[in-house]
């Protein structure tokens, strides 16, 4: 596949070097052209990509800060491409995804596009589309599998894009001022879509442009998606209700939010994978997280600069086209 437009693929990694290593072979597998890497990451994360032969091509950001949003604002800043498309560490590109991603925006009106997201088996979905609204509520989409797929959001209900598959054009990220880094971990992507939404912007779906999501441990969750810490959850779901969500409303939803996670916990429990005296604490810091979020003041997000370098395409493969 080829296209006209330039894409920096921003990848950013905390805590998992091997991850990041197999994520970046993936990534030399696209067949794209043309396309630059910008890797953001922690000092584990820097001293694995040095070691490899691809260093070379990669734009390396030094980011040791636990903040996803201002890690993903770190990387924009660093991107030269007029799309720029997200990848997760503990994520892996089919060597068609960045083609079939960028292909959506050849219509000048789509400012962003999200692709389906595979488990780890390759075969079942985590994600296939979704609408999401002021209430962080997702409503599953039935998308023609084999066409990208025009919606246009509105205020309140958004085209739901998931942080391990989505691109937008650098020019929409930069007027809306990036990423919020009030969200430190969760909900960071869907406080973007709502704020898209607010424009009623353009979302293209492509069901073809497809990633492989591994869901690696991390400090928040073990490998078998089992929690170690909600405290950063709590925290994003009061920043995100106070600033979408009617008032009227919130007091209801966050009692939703606590429900949802204490019998995620009990289901854990049960099967045997959560020590039940684990369970008290991981809603403790759930609740913690809240009130620390209610605290996190509201600043307006400044548009983000233009790209401060040139564009470094990474060398293609003979196959790339």
């Amino acid at each position: 596949m080829s296209g006209a437009l330039t894409v920096s693929v921003v990848i950013v990694s905390r805590d998992r070097p091997e991850a990041l290593c197999r994520c970046l072979l993936g990534v030399s597998q696209l067949r794209y052209d043309p396309f630059e890497v910008v890797v953001v990451a922690d000092a584990a994360g820097r001293a694995a990509l040095r070691a490899l032969p691809a260093a070379a091509h990669v734009t390396l950001v030094e980011f040791d800060a636990a903040n996803i949003s201002a890690a993903r604002n770190a990387g924009i800043a660093a991107a030269a491409g007029e799309v720029v498309a997200f990848l997760d560490d503990d994520a892996v590109p089919e060597p068609t995804w960045l083609g079939y991603l960028t292909a959506a925006f050849a219509d000048p009106a789509v400012a962003a596009a999200g692709g389906f997201v595979r488990g780890r088996s390759g075969i079942s979905f985590q994600s296939r589309g979704a609408m999401v609204d002021a209430e962080g509520r997702q409503t599953p989409l039935d998308l023609d599998p084999g066409r990208i797929t025009l919606l246009t959001a509105s205020p309140g209900r958004a085209i739901k894009t998931e942080g391990t598959n989505m691109a937008f054009r650098r020019s929409v990220l930069a007027a809306l001022g990036g990423f919020d880094p009030r969200y430190r971990f969760f909900l960071d992507e869907t406080d973007l879509n709502l704020r898209l939404a607010e424009r009623g912007a353009v979302t293209a779906l492509v069901p073809l442009a497809q990633v492989h999501h591994g869901f690696d441990e991390s400090p928040r969750r073990r490998a078998d998606r089992v929690p170690r810490d909600l405290t950063e959850i709590g925290a994003s779901w009061a920043v995100f209700l106070a600033r979408h969500c009617p008032q009227a409303r919130r007091g209801a939803v966050w009692a939703d939010v606590q429900a949802a996670e204490r019998r995620r916990a009990l289901r854990h429990m049960v099967a045997g994978r959560l020590e039940p005296r684990d369970v008290a604490p991981l809603l403790a810091g759930l609740r913690a997280g809240h009130a620390e979020g209610l605290r996190r003041r509201a600043e307006p997000l400044p548009p983000l600069p233009d790209p401060v370098r040139r564009f470094r395409p990474v060398p293609q493969r003979p196959d790339a086209r």
